[in-house]
């Protein structure tokens, strides 16, 4: 059975409450079970906050309705979310199954990015996954932003996927690999990227 996340209700950032009763922290298959109503009145609206990084991953609507919204409901999957004052600002979904438990997407809200959300919803993860190195991959664009953050906690490159995603764009992932195809090296793509160099951090 497919279902299909409707988004007719957005809401704009900056709105305050987001038109839900509570503010929940954690979307899970325990929180959905106690609200079934939020299918229609809030996963729409967290979903909408996640569409800027469709522009790194084609296809990024179908992920969601067809890979996370049922991996709420199976258990194997949870949102993350952080508030200011009320706001949303920033949120994270992850993966925690027999196979690997992975740190799928994180996006911090546009007027709260350097304000400690990011390491706030990282941190929050690793509670909820149990496990402070997770698997994790990002697009070679968002390299410069992560940096510092993957550093800081010791994380581990592991692989570089040239066109996984869209030609002529490498994906790279961290802690562990997303593809155990062969076919895939850790060959530099034709765009100049260069591979990331990190040393262990300090971080407890």
């Amino acid at each position: 059975m497919n279902i299909e996340i409707l988004r007719d209700r957005p809401f704009s950032e900056g709105s305050g409450v987001i038109g839900y009763p509570e503010l929940p922290r954690l979307i899970d298959r325990k929180y959905l079970g106690s609200n079934p109503d939020a299918f229609q009145n809030l996963l729409p609206r967290i979903f909408d906050h996640l569409s800027e990084l469709s522009g790194y991953y084609p296809g990024f609507d179908e992920w969601l309705n067809k890979k996370v919204l049922p991996g709420l409901m199976s258990g194997e999957r949870s949102i993350l979310l952080e508030y200011r004052r009320g706001d949303l600002s920033g949120l994270a979904i992850v993966k925690d199954d027999e196979s690997e438990q992975k740190l799928c997407c994180l996006r911090v809200l546009p007027p709260y990015q350097g304000t400690g959300v990011g390491l706030k919803l990282f941190e929050r993860s690793f509670e909820v996954l149990n496990n402070d190195s997770p698997l994790l991959s990002i697009a070679e664009e968002q390299l410069v932003v992560f940096r510092k953050i993957f550093q800081y906690y010791g994380f581990e490159f592991a692989k570089i996927y040239p066109d996984y995603y869209r030609p002529f764009k490498a994906e790279l992932s961290f802690n562990g690999l997303i593809e155990s195809d062969s076919s895939f090296s850790l060959l530099k793509p034709s765009t100049g990227f260069q591979l990331p160099k990190f040393r262990k951090s300090t971080h407890g």
